[in-house]
């Protein structure tokens, strides 16, 4: 025990004795010995959960990361620790705290392992993670601790109104609260199933579908539709997308086919005053059941006939001319900001529809260049990129095409694309060394 302790102190030690005005430096600590060292030093665990199939994620997020005064702050005040892909504790981290395999971003832990903050984005830009690292820091000085509940739980407490703290606060952390919700159901009066303040918190908790608490919310219907009505329109779409998000998941775990149909036709009803958005996100839900699980030929069936009627039907111009009028409407509304030398400012944020579909139309051609080698399916995932590239000029989407292209034996103009993206990447600050290394091979 006291040589682990001296191992710890010894790479505490050697963490701490780097520059501080460099890049965030994460350690080599496994996840336990990361624990232990938050346990005796007191600071809070930053840990970054990479991406396993988005490198733009993580491209994103180390950019953020190289920043100077982001690193002095994160490597004098906090326990820097990077989970990447094949980290040996990765699985297990996952199951702990609600991660998919798809998933990233930084989770603050303190070291008896209590989740007190949860950024499941990527940033560029430092000043995010700073604002994050503030929001932890204060959670974790204002004592608000999962553990706290989970000792009351695990000592017997079924108070309805701890319940339902308990599940507040695990939501909060995005944290699952279906077991705990199915509990909270069988332990209320069946009178209560009728009460609208009752049905509004189950509702918010978003119950997984057929489980015992969706049961329980739809079993009066009136009742329901007086509660769901009390909930704004922004809230019961955000509410539905959780439960179809959370119900897609056990669907895709459990590989049962039968039961994503089921959320897939959730998913449709949902948009009651538009038949068609409703029959396209119905498939887009089928799709991401045969891709998560890895069911190669019904994913290739299904995505040549959504994305070529959803996507390449759509008119570039008419999308470009609708991003233009949103930036001008919002510029407009933008407030003046003054500025120190007498001038002012309108900022404004916006993020471009062309942005959405170039997105779309890469990720189901990069589908395909990793799932098959079947040359129709890669010349149609060549015609997805093209259009994809028009929408937006995005380096991810090109490099998409170069790879695509050299897979078809168009050489010469894979290496054209792949040129382009290193371009369009180094623009953007960007380290372009992987991309570069992939083009020497091509050459």
């Amino acid at each position: 025990m006291k040589i682990y302790k001296n191992l710890i102190f010894l790479l505490l030690s050697a963490i701490s004795s780097l520059q501080l005005n460099a890049q965030i430096n994460f350690s080599d600590l496994s996840f336990d010995m990361a624990l232990s060292a938050s346990k005796q030093t007191g600071k809070v665990i930053f840990l970054q959960f990479e991406s396993v199939n988005c490198n733009q994620c993580n491209e994103v997020a180390d950019k953020a990361f190289k920043d100077i005064k982001l690193g002095e702050l994160v490597n004098a005040t906090l326990i820097p620790l990077r989970i990447t892909a094949d980290h040996p504790d990765r699985n297990r981290i996952a199951a702990a705290y609600n991660k998919s395999e798809r998933s990233f971003g930084t989770i603050f832990l303190t070291g008896d392992g209590t989740l007190i903050h949860n950024y499941s984005k990527t940033s560029s830009q430092p000043k995010s993670y700073e604002e994050e690292i503030d929001k932890a820091l204060y959670k974790a000085g204002e004592g608000l601790r999962i553990s706290s509940f989970q000792s009351e739980y695990q000592s017997g407490n079924r108070n309805l109104a701890f319940l339902e703290e308990y599940m507040l606060a695990r939501k909060t952390l995005r944290l699952d609260t279906d077991s705990l919700l199915n509990e909270y159901v069988t332990l209320i009066p069946q009178d209560s199933l009728k009460s609208v303040r009752t049905l509004l918190f189950i509702a918010e908790m978003a119950p997984v579908l057929n489980s015992k608490a969706d049961s329980s919310l739809r079993k009066h219907y009136y009742s329901f539709i007086e509660a769901w009505n009390k909930l704004s329109g922004q809230k019961r779409i955000a509410t539905n997308a959780l439960i179809v998000y959370k119900s897609m998941n056990k669907a895709i775990s459990e590989k049962n086919e039968s039961y994503a149909y089921q959320v897939a036709d959730f998913r449709k009803r949902t948009y009651s005053s538009d038949a068609k958005g409703g029959q396209q996100a119905s498939e887009k839900e089928m799709i991401r059941y045969y891709l998560e699980t890895k069911d190669t030929l019904n994913y290739l069936i299904r995505s040549v006939y959504f994305y070529d009627n959803y996507f390449m039907t759509i008119k570039v111009d008419s999308i470009k001319t609708k991003d233009s009028l949103n930036r001008k409407a919002l510029f407009e509304k933008a407030p003046i900001t003054p500025l120190e030398n007498g001038g002012s400012r309108k900022v404004v944020q916006y993020s471009p529809i062309t942005q959405y579909y170039n997105r779309e139309l890469n990720n189901a051609a990069l589908a395909f260049y990793e799932m098959t080698n079947d040359q129709l399916y890669i010349a149609k995932a060549i015609k997805w990129c093209e259009r994809a590239n028009t929408f937006f000029e995005s380096y991810i989407s090109m490099n998409t095409h170069a790879l695509l292209l050299y897979k078809a034996g168009k050489k010469e103009d894979a290496i054209l694309w792949k040129k382009k993206a290193i371009e369009q990447k180094k623009k953007m600050g960007f380290d372009t060394r992987s991309l570069e290394k992939e083009l020497s091979e091509m050459n």
